[in-house]
């Protein structure tokens, strides 16, 4: 009986590499397809995170009458002894704590009976990172290095100047600023007697020297007045955005230098999640008049075109050229790392997409809550 016997054969090394080039180029044209997919996930996150802090602030609106007051300068965290109106140091994102389902947190520390535990109580606070509270395109919520030079003040200092709780040297942060609008500096001209910044170099960061240091020291900020929503001692109902809730911006993404997500050591980023009104979790709409004069304010009904077709309204972290400008602008604006976009919680509860490439006057005006302006729709990337 003849047998038949069946002869094996393999791949030979070309067709084996064939092989391996034709699943590279596949690879290699999937991914741009993964990575789009996992960035749209993160920005639907993103977006939800915000959604869940407009919610947060409609409870706060309906319980309070108002939105969340700013609190007071940068050096100083939530004190749950000080209520949540102007008598309150904490942020923003210390009075929403209660409606974050976070409320054990914000009330830590409560009648503490020595000066140690309520230390210890601020401490745990601004080391409490809240995941709510970082877009995760950019960073997670973890913990991130804090310098000695802005460490938050201890409340129970006595003096006529602030002082710094020791030890303090990893915080939590955020990627989510609130909307202060517009700073008006005291002079004739403007709303309510007060005059345009002519600079966008301070914006919203207030010096240490210019708000309220102890318990009892003197209120000395009084030369300031804020367009937006929720900005230094804010008591702002919803009866009192004027250009409608809809169109008013209240939290969005900031700008932040992309070399610097985790180093603590830029001016936009160097406080703590729990920080009051500066640049850290706090950014304005500033727009320079065309028009504006040296010595006197501009036509506050009709500010004109902005005065250098290069200024900047919002931009995205992932830019690869330089830095347009000095950190102190850039730690004053909106930003995010979503292409082309900034993602924005409203006075009304509702999110959207806002192009950075929006027109600079527009943007500016959805940041004041009382311009009285007409906003066309079109400036909202749905």
């Amino acid at each position: 009986m003849l047998q038949s016997q069946s002869r094996r054969r393999g791949f030979t090394l070309v067709e084996l590499l064939v092989v391996i080039s034709i699943i590279g180029v596949l690879m290699s044209l999937l991914l741009p397809a993964v990575q789009s997919a996992r960035e749209a996930g993160r920005r639907t996150q993103c977006l939800n995170n915000l959604k869940n802090i407009g919610v947060a602030t409609q409870l706060n609106l309906e319980k309070l009458k108002r939105f969340p007051s700013g609190g007071w300068g940068a050096r100083w965290v939530g004190d749950p002894d000080r209520g949540n109106g102007d008598k309150q140091p904490g942020n923003w994102v210390y009075n929403l704590l209660p409606y974050l389902e976070q409320e054990a947190l914000h009330d830590n520390g409560a009648n503490a009976p020595s000066t140690a535990i309520k230390q210890a109580a601020i401490a745990k606070l601004v080391s409490t990172p809240l995941a709510i509270m970082n877009c995760p395109s950019r960073r997670g919520g973890q913990l991130y290095p804090l310098q000695a030079s802005r460490g938050p003040w201890d409340p129970t200092a006595s003096g006529s100047s602030g002082t710094a709780i020791s030890g303090v040297t990893q915080v939590a942060r955020g990627d989510y600023a609130a909307n202060f609008g517009v700073r008006y500096d005291n002079a004739p001209g403007g709303p309510q007697g007060y005059a345009a910044n002519p600079g966008v170099a301070t914006g919203g960061l207030i010096d240490d020297s210019k708000y309220q240091q102890t318990y009892t020291a003197p209120v000395v900020n009084n030369g300031y007045a804020f367009s937006g929503v929720i900005f230094m001692k804010s008591s702002i109902s919803d009866a009192g955005i004027k250009d409608g809730t809809s169109h008013t911006y209240l939290v969005g993404e900031k700008f932040m230098d992309r070399t610097k997500y985790e180093s603590g050591d830029w001016l936009g980023d160097d406080d703590t999640l729990y920080s009051a009104m500066g640049n850290d979790n706090y950014r304005g709409t500033f727009v320079q008049p065309k028009t504006f004069p040296t010595a006197a304010a501009p036509t506050n009904d009709d500010p004109g075109q902005p005065a250098a077709t290069g200024q900047i309204t919002m931009l995205n972290d992932t830019l690869d050229t330089a830095t347009p400008a000095s950190d102190s602008v850039m730690a004053n604006i909106f930003g995010s790392t979503h292409s082309g976009i900034v993602n924005f919680a409203f006075c009304d509860g509702s999110t959207k997409s806002v192009s950075i490439s929006i027109d600079p006057l527009t943007h500016r005006f959805l940041g004041e809550r009382a311009d009285r302006k007409v906003i066309d729709e079109s400036a909202f990337n749905n």
